[in-house]
């Protein structure tokens, strides 16, 4: 007969807050999701050369981009309350690399307009709503601080992908490079989305990484906030989409024209990418400040 010796019992360890894979799953993805469509300027030049576009002509797909952009961010934002983030964010990964696979065959402006202002518009609409809100269901205390965390991917992606496209179009040719951007997206994209879970009742944890004291895993916290009618009657509401639209409209056209400008001083392409990365790799130490004095000083 085997005799069975006791164990000393060992304390359980306490599991890994999952929201922190979730920060830095969406960093990541912000990094690729934002630094990709940053690259439109670096390919202006060669747009220009193959084609003869006017400038205007060219950077009006981008503003259709961005106005599809604002509008599909309505419906993806009602779509992840429905449906979860991992789902929304792989079909918007796929559209994205699809709009640049279809990018590196455009022949005519029909084509600018149909891939990069509605195809790559609605893949990147999801970028800031399905992750930043996903993150705003993980944290309370330190929510302004993750969001910053997750916006610095996007600083990130601002600094290597027009350098990178940029050194991409001086090795091949154009059409190549947005191959191999619209490959770089999706084998990003596509992986970290599966990591996306809508709130830490998915896996038994509580926001903040709260120790859970009852036995029951599968409480869901209640959600607060506005309702959409409430939130319309908010003078707050609209002063932000006020705001937003203000920095858009100043920031957008810089970081559309302010390669090409580069290359009319006399700079190579690689090199005018660089002024474009400079933006982004200011903006990292910006947009951990401000994600700070958020949760210290209030917005």
């Amino acid at each position: 007969m085997l005799k069975h010796e006791a164990l000393p019992l060992k304390k359980a360890k306490p599991k890994i807050f999952y929201g922190y894979v979730i920060v830095l799953s969406a960093f990541i993805i912000q990094a690729v999701g934002w630094g990709v469509p940053s690259t439109f300027g670096v390919f202006f030049k060669s747009l220009q050369d193959t084609f003869g576009w006017s400038r205007a002509t060219i950077a009006g797909a981008s503003s259709v981009s961005s106005l599809v952009v604002g509008v599909f961010s309505i419906g993806v934002g009602i779509l992840t309350d429905r449906f979860g983030p991992r789902i929304i964010m792989t079909i918007c990964g796929v559209l994205l690399g699809i709009g640049y696979l279809l990018m590196s065959q455009i022949n005519t402006v029909w084509h600018l307009y149909l891939f990069y202002g509605l195809i790559i518009g609605i893949g990147s609409s999801a970028t800031n709503v399905v992750l930043l809100a996903t993150a705003a269901r993980w944290f309370n205390k330190k929510r302004g601080m993750m969001s910053g965390i997750i916006k610095v991917g996007t600083g990130v992606g601002m600094l290597i992908m027009p350098i990178v496209a940029g050194r991409l179009i001086a090795i091949y040719d154009w059409r190549l490079s947005y191959t191999i951007v619209a490959i770089i997206a999706i084998i990003f994209i596509l992986p970290l989305a599966q990591l996306l879970k809508r709130d830490p009742a998915q896996m038994g944890q509580l926001p903040d990484g709260v120790v859970q004291t009852n036995t029951n895993n599968t409480t869901r916290v209640a959600e607060t906030g506005f309702s959409p009618r409430e939130l319309f009657h908010t003078r707050q509401f609209w002063l932000m989409c006020v705001i937003f639209l203000t920095i858009t409209f100043c920031t957008q056209p810089i970081l559309v024209h302010i390669v090409r400008h580069s290359e009319d001083l006399g700079a190579a392409t690689a090199s005018a990418a660089g002024v474009l990365s400079t933006i982004g790799g200011v903006s990292i130490l910006g947009r951990l400040a401000m994600g700070y004095a958020s949760d210290r000083i209030g917005n």
